[in-house]
C-alpha cells in the first residue's frame, strides 16, 4: 500500500506500533512526527481478528484480547493524540468503529461490544477536547469489500451467515467500496467538517437505519 500511494505522488510511511503498549504509541507519535513533520488530523483504524460466533461460545482469553486491543489501544491513542492536535492548535481525530454499534447482529459480539466501549471512548473526547479545537469522530462502516470480510467468507458457515444476514437487512444490495470508505475520512479530515464533532457516522448502505 505504501509504494502504491508513494507510485501515485503521495507522501507514504510505514511504521509499526502496538496500540495496547503504551510506550509503542508514544514511539509512534514521535516517529511519525518526525518523518511527516505537522500532524493535523489522527485515524486510527486498528482492530484484532475477531470470532463470529454466538456470544456464549466466546473464549475468555478472546474477550480480553479483543476489549485489550480495541478498547485500551483506543484509549491510548487518544491519550496521545488529543494533546498532540492542541499543541499545534487543534486538528481531528477520526475513529474506526462499526455499523453493530448502531445496529447489533446476532453472532457479532465480538464486533459490538468492544466498538461500542471504543464509541463511549470518542464522544467523551469529542465534549473535552473540543474547547482545544480538537474533534472527535467515528465511521461505523457495514460489510465493506475488503480486508476481514474476506477472510470471514473462509472460516466458518456462521461467519459466512453473519455477513449474509447484514447484507440481506441493507437496503442498498451490495458491499460498501473502500474508496467510499475514505472519501467519508478525508471529509471528516477536511475544513468543510470543522464543526462536526462526536459524531458516529455509519457508512452501510442503510443497514442501520
Amino acid at each position: 500500500m505504501v509504494r502504491e500511494l508513494q507510485a501515485a505522488g503521495a507522501r507514504a510511511w510505514s511504521l509499526s506500533l502496538d496500540v495496547t503498549e503504551i510506550e509503542s504509541v508514544i514511539e509512534f507519535f514521535r516517529q511519525a512526527r518526525g518523518v511527516c513533520g505537522d500532524i493535523g488530523h489522527v485515524v486510527s483504524a486498528a482492530g484484532p481478528a475477531i470470532p463470529l460466533c454466538p456470544l456464549l461460545e466466546v473464549e475468555e482469553a478472546d474477550f480480553r484480547r479483543i476489549m485489550n486491543t480495541d478498547v485500551l489501544g483506543a484509549f491510548n491513542i487518544l491519550r496521545q493524540a488529543i494533546p498532540l492536535l492542541e499543541n499545534r492548535g487543534g486538528g481531528s481525530i477520526t475513529m474506526f468503529v462499526t455499523t453493530a454499534v448502531l445496529r447489533t447482529l446476532e453472532n457479532d459480539s465480538m464486533s459490538s461490544v468492544p466498538k461500542t466501549a471504543v464509541t463511549g471512548l470518542v464522544r467523551l473526547a469529542a465534549r473535552e477536547a473540543g474547547p482545544r479545537n480538537v474533534r472527535c469522530n467515528a465511521v461505523a462502516p457495514g460489510v465493506i469489500d475488503a480486508g476481514i470480510v474476506h477472510g470471514s467468507f473462509t472460516v466458518s458457515d456462521v461467519a459466512r451467515q453473519v455477513i449474509g444476514n447484514c447484507l440481506d437487512r441493507t437496503p442498498m444490495p451490495r458491499m460498501g467500496r473502500p474508496d467510499e470508505v475514505a472519501g467519508l475520512v478525508d471529509f471528516l479530515c477536511s475544513h468543510a467538517a470543522a464543526y462536526i464533532n462526536g459524531q458516529v457516522i455509519g457508512i452501510d448502505g442503510g443497514y442501520s437505519a
